[in-house]
């Protein structure tokens, strides 16, 4: 009963005190800051600072020098000199749409509806200090790990979006927290390392379909009576905040010759258990039963039947559709990187990445109800692969001009591009500055150009039955985003 709930889920250490209440303060805003989620490959987001977001994401070998070597190589913290805080954030404005094919809408010109997401800010912070000069200390807060995608429930003609039945309301977001320790083992090799704690919540809504839903007291479905699919009764709400996972992020960095560094990092997969709520609103259909339900000659359910009557049972008391307990957990895949940085000339500096990161991890979606039972959701995604290039340019002592191109594949098979997150195989251009108006400000912008290819992919679950394959797809998402960065960097 009630198969369709199947298809839901769809800081461093300083020794001058005066640093003390700026960075007390400093942390307090950029945890208020905190958006509810973000939107990237797969549900990654790695523009987790100005300079490295400006050169595209390539930036493992060398660090830009504002402590965001905390996540993308601790190694490079090794060396730092004095005190270092750094906090900023990203400002996601994403765009996009899906084109139902021509065949699926009357009058067959086809339906675009629009995803009516608002520009998300991702902050970032980082505080380091060079203990000695080879042993280097700090704490980070990042959000490599965010989903957000609002649709509408609602077409203009006021029937029901399918998509909506698969999910509308979508967010999912990690918060890393990562003390660091770093230390120059030899004048050529630096490691570095911490702990991470993961600080993560989700939110996912969805309009439930009558048709798929059982008549109480018999074996059959209101679809068998006739109630056209994608009929909406209810609307589920599934909410887990602030649950923890564990990891760890090392790294290391080999200077091969006076211009030529060499470096890799890893971030091990993280698994959060969610232990949440769900919650059902009953929505009216002002529908009746047609016909009389008979069983062995007694009429069951007369025809004229009011069915929002014989379903509100289910939204009180003790029926399944009331306020209950329910469990999951996601898995935050690791991340691989390895790449070199060049320095060509005395002012530009050459950078190349390749990323690899295990989505593989993220292949079922455990359900636990308290009272619906247990279900999972199938995703299957694929481990992706990125390509990254970056430069940086010093135009004056003061001013640094920046730019790069990442090119990543899609995490989501093409059986499971749905409105939860319809992602694709991506272009991105970049482009930044970094200004010293003094020795010990720093100011970094960046903008990002993300292009997705259009992709195939559905607005429905599949029946009961009914295998979930590329037939089910039944239209276009396009999909871009306009990405715009700033840091405040200040060195003591």
């Amino acid at each position: 009963m009630y198969t369709s709930l199947r298809s839901f889920l769809g800081l461093a250490y300083h020794d001058d005190r005066r640093a003390y209440p700026a960075l007390l303060i400093a942390l307090g805003l950029l945890v208020a800051a905190l958006p509810a989620s973000s939107f990237a490959q797969g549900f990654g987001v790695y523009e987790q600072g100005t300079c490295t977001m400006a050169r595209a994401g390539a930036t493992v070998a060398s660090a830009c020098g504002d402590g965001s070597s905390l996540y993308f190589n601790p190694a490079n913290l090794a060396g730092t000199e004095g005190f270092t805080a750094s906090v900023g954030a990203t400002l996601i404005d994403a765009q996009g749409e899906f084109a139902y094919d021509y065949t699926n809408r009357a009058p067959y010109t086809g339906v675009e509806v629009n995803l009516q997401n608002d520009p998300i800010p991702v902050p970032h912070g980082y505080f380091t200090y060079g203990l000695t000069d080879r042993l280097g200390l700090g704490l980070g807060l990042y959000v490599p790990y965010g989903l957000e995608t609002n649709w509408p429930t609602e077409l203009p003609n006021g029937q029901y979006f399918d998509g909506a039945f698969e999910g509308f309301e979508n967010r999912v977001q990690a918060i890393y927290v990562q003390p660091t320790v770093a230390y120059q083992v030899t004048p050529r090799l630096r490691v570095g390392g911490g702990p991470i704690l993961a600080i993560a919540s989700v939110q996912l809504n969805q309009i439930q379909d009558l048709s798929q839903t059982g008549i109480p007291g018999t074996p059959l479905t209101f679809g068998q009576l006739g109630v056209p699919f994608h009929t909406a009764f209810s609307r589920a709400e599934l909410e887990g905040n602030n649950d923890l996972g564990f990891g760890a992020n090392v790294g290391a960095t080999f200077q091969a010759t006076e211009r030529l560094n060499i470096a890799a990092r890893f971030m091990t997969p993280i698994t959060v258990s969610f232990d949440g709520e769900a919650q059902f609103t009953q929505i009216p259909t002002g529908l009746t039963v047609p016909t009389d339900l008979t069983q062995g000659g007694q009429v069951l359910l007369p025809a004229g039947t009011p069915i929002d009557g014989l379903l509100q049972t289910q939204f009180s008391g003790d029926g399944s559709l009331t306020t209950q307990g329910v469990e999951t957990e996601l898995t935050f895949p690791f991340q691989l990187v390895g790449g070199i940085s060049f320095q060509a000339t005395d002012k530009l500096l050459l950078l190349a990445d390749y990323q690899f990161t295990g989505w593989s991890a993220f292949d079922k979606i455990p359900l636990e109800f308290e009272k619906l039972g247990d279900q999972t959701r199938e995703e299957g995604y694929e481990s992706t692969h990125a390509i990254r290039f970056g430069a940086d340019y010093d135009v004056l002592p003061q001013l640094a001009v920046r730019a790069g191109y990442l090119y990543n594949t899609s995490a989501a098979p093409d059986e499971v591009v749905t409105p939860l997150l319809p992602e694709a195989a991506r272009n991105q251009f970049t482009v930044g500055l970094g200004w010293h108006p003094t020795e010990t400000l720093e100011i970094g912008v960046a903008y990002q150009l993300l292009l997705q290819n259009d992709r195939r992919g559905r607005v429905r679950g599949a029946l009961p039955g009914e295998a979930v394959t590329t037939d089910l797809n039944q239209g276009l998402y396009s999909f871009g985003a306009n990405l715009f960065g700033t840091t405040l960097t200040l060195h003591l």
